[in-house]
């Protein structure tokens, strides 16, 4: 465990406090600093250099629902666990509230907190939060920044595999963009996604990387023949009418079979023009592609756009996945989802997989596929090549034995 390890703990009770910072003491490497008051964390340093934060739900002054408001605020980044002998619905709807601040809830705790509880939270600080990468933060680009770096090339495919669920083999990856940008270095689509719709340029990433996908395949179909590419199209896109002869035309081009793409759509965009979009999503089946659901349960419409759209996959948003071990009604959403999509004929992909807790869980709802850092990360081609080489090898050592 790193030296640097600080453990931080706000709550109203003394005893707690003493009871946490006993515990703490017998741990090695390990720091314990203690607040009564939340005003006064708040004002302390110590916020920013937690390794992880122990929270009360409910303290005087400031409670636990505000502290959370004010670790937003001030960008507090330490993975958060939360503690309160309240009811599990409020310690549940407590820990949503955080997500939507873009904070890190870890796990939720009941007072009293013994040793094994205790060492439980420190094995998931040391094993069980893997590195993300990480934005540029507070930067913008322009659009015509933007456009000249489509124009010069500068987006990359990087990829995900997407995993056997029962077997733990790779079947496919989703492709995502990466901006290479020559100051920033790699920039990642959440600053550039929104502005490249917003100024209907993103057909011309999506393109890019559906070619670039494409030259991967050709380069190395001897190993990837078996595989298939998930390309996330947005909605937007949907509006071009010519929409699948121009896809087809890109397999047929660069000779990969348009079974072998998957066309994601993400859920809680559809659909304002279902009709358009239906005419769209129905010749590009006829043309052979795939299509999948993304984010689905984050809409507002989504068993309507499964009975009206040709879907083939349901993807299963990370928001619902992350933690299904530990949380009952995430896994009561999974698996009426996987109940529901399996009836109507669907695959059904679990995003977000990240321990082997939740893995556990999406196993035994039948989900046929996972993502997820438990697994793998995105990964340049270079990469991805090498992880389908060695998936290979061992699915041949396995068969063999």
């Amino acid at each position: 465990m790193n030296e640097k390890h600080l453990i931080v703990a706000i709550d109203d009770s003394k005893i707690t406090l003493t009871q946490l910072e006993m515990l703490i003491s017998n741990q090695r490497k390990v720091r314990f600093k203690g607040f009564i008051d939340g005003q006064q964390a708040l004002l302390s340093q110590e916020l920013k250099n937690a390794a992880i934060i122990l929270l009360d739900i409910n303290m005087p002054n400031i409670d636990g629902v505000e502290m959370l408001r004010k670790f937003a605020e001030l960008k507090v980044q330490a993975p958060i666990a939360l503690l309160s002998g309240e009811s599990n619905l409020l310690v549940r709807n407590t820990a949503t509230l955080a997500q939507l601040h873009g904070l890190s809830i870890i796990s939720c705790l009941d007072k009293p907190l013994s040793a094994s509880k205790l060492n439980e939270l420190l094995r998931m600080l040391d094993s069980g939060l893997k590195p993300e990468e990480k934005p540029m933060l507070c930067k913008r680009y322009g659009s015509d920044e933007i456009h000249d770096a489509l124009i010069r090339q500068e987006f990359s495919a990087f990829f995900q595999p997407k995993v056997a669920s029962a077997s733990g083999k790779v079947i496919g990856a989703e492709v995502l963009a990466r901006w290479n940008h020559g100051d920033d270095g790699l920039v990642l689509p959440s600053q550039f996604i929104n502005i490249m719709e917003d100024n209907g340029i993103i057909h011309l990433l999506s393109t890019s990387l559906l070619k670039q996908t494409l030259s991967l395949y050709a380069s190395n179909r001897a190993i990837l023949s078996e595989l298939k590419f998930s390309i996330n199209l947005s909605v937007i896109e949907l509006s071009d009418i010519k929409l699948p002869e121009k896809l087809s035309a890109i397999c047929e081009d660069l000779c990969t079979p348009t079974s072998n793409i998957i066309i994601e759509i993400t859920e809680s965009l559809l659909l304002k023009n279902i009709k358009q979009a239906l005419d769209i999503l129905l010749r590009l089946k006829l043309k052979g592609f795939n299509l999948s659901i993304d984010d689905f349960g984050t809409g507002y419409s989504s068993i309507k756009q499964l009975n009206d759209l040709p879907f083939d996959e349901l993807k299963i948003d990370r928001c619902f996945v992350n933690g299904c071990a530990q949380w009952e009604n995430k896994r009561i959403i999974i698996n009426n989802t996987c109940e529901m999509a399996h009836q109507l004929g669907l695959e059904v992909v679990a995003e977000g997989v990240e321990t082997i807790e939740d893995l556990l869980v999406v196993q035994s709802y039948g989900v046929e596929c996972v993502q997820g850092y438990y697994f793998y990360p995105p990964c340049s081609p270079f990469d991805f090549l090498q992880i389908i080489k060695t998936s290979n090898t061992q699915v041949l050592s396995s068969s063999g034995s």
